[in-house]
């Protein structure tokens, strides 16, 4: 079965397993896969992502982000 370094780096860092981030896990993810953003970048990414307004991502939502950048 081939690995999605995508997937891990995600579950990594929901703490809490409930396959969604936060704002603030958001940010550990970047930084963990080497996007160097500031506090506001990370903002306004996550605000682009989270497009219904919940406060959290699921990896599709992240995923899909990530590849169209």
């Amino acid at each position: 079965m081939p690995t999605d370094p995508l997937r891990e780096r995600f579950e990594r860092v929901d703490t809490d397993g409930n396959g969604k981030i936060d704002q603030a896990e958001m940010a550990t993810l970047l930084d963990g896969l080497g996007v160097g953003f500031d506090d506001s970048q990370v903002r306004a990414a996550f605000t682009a992502i989270d497009v219904d307004g919940t406060g959290q991502i699921e990896l599709e939502e992240f995923r899909a982000w990530w590849q169209g950048r």
